[in-house]
């Protein structure tokens, strides 16, 4: 006796249903609640997050934005830094971040104190802007130590405890020149201990070091790809004997700027940026000393990419020669009781290694120096 066919299509039926039910709601997630985090993508399982990470800005201006436009996360001592993806940001740009004279006096540390944190002596935005940078740079115009005395027939010495520096890493600091005409202050045996001080704090240091050779050299920092190199020197120093010799430490100098220009010659072999840091000019004044021009055209016409200066604590043009800036004094950025005019200098390398200049203008009063205007893009003059 044959079975029924009721049987055989109950089961047909009952198969159809739950693959049904299966595709309806087998694979799929519950559905989230009804909020305003709702419309949220999730992260993905791989991507690196950063918590402190810059938020886009939502003005359309974006110039007028001091943030960077790529987000980094710390590097090691060399200061470099790796890049976070990021949808919307060019990854292969490089920004560089230099500010002038940094002498951390009693104004500044007295702001610092009363803070109890770098927001006493910079507002966010300046601060922000010095940190999320590739790499920041400073003039360091002051040792750090405890010991010495004071050079003779010096109006003004300034000396730093070493515990200090730790400022240095909470402004971001990744590199300092010690090229000035304070650094020797009080003797070598402060030098010494200034330069203990930044290897202990992790901030590397060029224009000065325990001899010639070392004050001399280039700090090269592999950087996206790309190899940037950082030289220091000084046109500006109290006596002769500051000079670095064989065995002597003190600072690499460019009165004679044949030196700085073999140097230069060399670091176009090993890099593919190279950065000059030169203290010069006269104090107080606004525009550049003619020397200061010619020596900038000898350094470009070796290979230098970008000049730098500092020394006469207020602002000096930003020129260019064969396209090539020349930022003549960038003025104090950190210093003392008062500072009418300053400026954080951004410079932001493309892939191609095109240069974009943006400064943020600041001024500072009682030992903080806070931004007065926007991310503002500069176009330098080109001069003959």
């Amino acid at each position: 006796m044959k079975r029924p066919h009721y049987f055989l299509l109950f089961l047909c039926i009952l198969s159809l249903c739950t693959a049904v039910l299966f595709s309806a709601c087998g694979p799929k997630t519950a559905t989230a609640p009804e909020d305003s985090t709702a419309s949220m993508a999730a992260p993905s399982p791989t991507a690196e997050i950063r918590v402190d990470a810059p938020v886009p800005s939502m003005d359309a201006d974006h110039e007028s934005q001091p943030a960077t436009s790529q987000a980094t996360v710390p590097g090691n001592a060399t200061g470099a830094a790796e890049t976070v993806e990021d949808s919307g940001t060019d990854v292969s740009a490089i920004q560089l971040a230099f500010c002038g004279d940094i002498y951390l006096s009693e104004h500044v540390l007295s702001a610092y104190d009363r803070a109890g944190s770098v927001s006493g002596i910079l507002d966010d935005t300046l601060l922000s802007a010095g940190r999320d940078a590739d790499l920041f740079i400073a003039n360091q115009e002051f040792p750090f130590g405890t010991g010495g005395t004071p050079a003779a027939d010096k109006q003004f010495t300034f000396r730093v405890a070493p515990e200090r520096c730790g400022i240095f890493n909470e402004l971001g600091i990744d590199l300092v020149t010690l090229a000035n005409n304070h650094t020797l202050d009080y003797g070598r045996d402060c030098l010494t201990e200034s330069f203990e001080t930044l290897d202990r704090y992790g901030i590397p240091y060029i224009g000065a070091g325990a001899n010639l050779k070392r004050a001399s050299s280039l700090h090269r920092v592999e950087l996206k790809g790309r190899s940037i190199g950082f030289l220091a020197a000084s046109r500006v120093i109290p006596d002769y004997s500051w000079n670095a010799g064989e065995s002597q430490s003190g600072l690499f100098t460019t009165y004679d700027p044949s030196a700085l220009i073999s140097e230069i010659r060399a670091a176009e072999q090993s890099c593919d940026f190279t950065v000059v840091y030169v203290h010069w000019g006269l104090e107080r004044h606004s525009e550049p000393e003619a020397y200061q021009t010619e020596l900038a055209k000898q350094y470009i016409d070796a290979g230098a990419d970008l000049v730098i200066g500092s020394h006469p604590h207020v602002l000096q043009p930003i020129r260019s020669y064969r396209s090539v800036p020349i930022v003549y004094s960038l003025g104090n950025y950190l210093f003392g009781s008062s500072i009418p005019e300053t400026e954080l200098l951004l410079v932001e390398l493309d892939a191609d290694n095109h240069l974009t200049l943006s400064v943020i203008p600041a001024s500072g009063s009682a030992g903080k120096t806070v931004s007065t205007a926007e991310l503002r893009q500069i176009i330098p003059e080109e001069i003959p």
